[in-house]
């Protein structure tokens, strides 16, 4: 039951992050965090994770933005490679998943590759378009990029949290 209260948790927090911006993401995420580390977290080494997938989300989306595979709506004054915070919040909350939700991938890296190919893509897709993020045409290579970049996120979170013993014995 608790795996799937933090998947449940993550979902409501991944939307606060695209629908409501910056600083209700903030807050929602601060939120979460502090019942992840209250109720979740079996190890403070978790902590760890989250501060590795903070620097992912900064230099990967950094660079996605950067070569032009995703760009801020018009309605976005910031035009710089920096992933807004939002995006940011949301690469934190991700890597709460892979000690609970996500165990059940655990030593599996070929599937949680293929998951991460395919899920965080859509989710990608669907989140540019609720949070006025542009894909660079042609679409096909802007998700073609974030499947392979997460085909290899997914498993090198799996192997972290494998490695630093993240896992519930």
């Amino acid at each position: 039951m608790q795996r799937l209260i933090n998947a449940v948790l993550f979902q409501l927090v991944w939307f606060v992050c695209l629908l409501a911006g910056s600083v209700w993401a903030l807050v929602a995420t601060a939120a979460y965090l502090l019942l992840h580390d209250r109720y979740f977290m079996h190890t403070r080494r978790e902590w760890r994770l989250l501060g590795v997938f903070l620097a992912l989300g900064i230099m990967i989306d950094g660079a996605l933005f950067q070569l032009g595979l995703f760009s801020f709506g018009a309605n976005v004054t910031s035009q710089n490679s920096f992933p807004p915070l939002w995006l940011l919040c949301l690469w934190v909350s991700v890597a709460t998943l892979f000690a609970h939700s996500l165990a059940f991938l655990r030593s599996r890296y070929l599937l949680a590759a293929t998951m991460g190919s395919i899920g965080p893509t859509l989710s990608y897709f669907a989140g540019a378009n609720l949070a006025g993020i542009t894909l660079a045409d042609p679409l096909w290579l802007s998700l073609l990029v974030v499947a392979c970049v997460w085909s290899i996120v997914l498993p090198f979170g799996l192997f972290l949290a494998e490695k630093w013993a993240l896992f519930q014995q």
